[in-house]
């Protein structure tokens, strides 16, 4: 489905966290990063207790002359719903099986299965996403989500309960100052109109994000199948 290399983990919470969970989140993280060699870079900028973090570690690598980075971010300040239960595979652990290699480490952990966000609501926040960073005039490395919309939204049926999701999904982000485009001022298809019109993202996208992806897909037709279809019809138009 989305074909691209990404550096990031994302981990969020189907729940609201204590102050405590917070801060062990860090701890748990930074003891994980420590078993694996992992460096974290920006250790100052990692506030415990904290709703949102973003961690940078730096590791060695077998193919690469300097430090690789792997980032992970925590995100306590939106619900995560609906979620689904899905295996999650090792690249390294699926091709050893895939040939009968074994490797000489102990890798019980080969598939996991985990409860992960749901297709819909990773649609909707990606869309919600693009319109956030236009409205604060961020692109770099954002474009990403542009092609993800175009991936995902073949897979998007449009019913009354995505309708439902959509306007859900807004009332959480409202209560959030790091979502200003889910504030009830903002259209979404004219905003994602906007987009498409200044042409925002398309340097970052030729520069940055065409150069993560392992298909070939310009600009134009990550527009085209993507953020101009939702624009063009009122999936986003808020209903309550």
């Amino acid at each position: 489905m989305i074909d691209r290399f990404s550096e990031d983990i994302d981990l969020s919470m189907n729940r609201k966290l204590t102050e405590s969970e917070k801060k062990n989140a860090k701890t748990l993280i930074c003891n994980i990063a420590d078993k694996l060699r992992f460096t974290l870079f920006n250790s100052e900028d990692i506030k415990s207790k904290h709703s949102y973090n973003k961690y940078v570690f730096e590791y060695e690598s077998l193919f690469s002359n300097i430090p690789l980075e792997l980032i992970v971010e925590t995100s306590f300040y939106q619900d995560v719903y609906p979620v689904e239960l899905h295996d999650v595979n090792s690249f390294v652990g699926k091709f050893c099986a895939n040939r009968g290699i074994q490797l000489p480490i102990p890798f019980d952990a080969a598939t996991l299965n985990m409860q992960v966000q749901s297709l819909e609501r990773t649609f909707i926040d990606k869309v919600f996403a693009i319109c956030d960073y236009r409205l604060q005039n961020m692109q770099d490395r954002d474009s990403r989500h542009l092609y993800d919309i175009a991936k995902l939204l073949p897979h998007i049926q449009f019913t009354p309960s995505l309708d439902a999701l959509i306007d859900d999904v807004r009332d959480d982000r409202m209560r959030s100052k790091n979502n200003p485009s889910a504030q009830l001022d903002h259209d979404i298809p004219k905003m994602l109109k906007e987009i498409i019109s200044s042409r925002f993202y398309e340097n970052d996208y030729n520069n940055i994000t065409k150069k993560l992806l392992y298909e070939d897909l310009n600009y134009e037709e990550v527009i085209s199948k993507g953020i101009a279809i939702v624009a063009d019809i009122n999936i986003f138009k808020y209903k309550k």
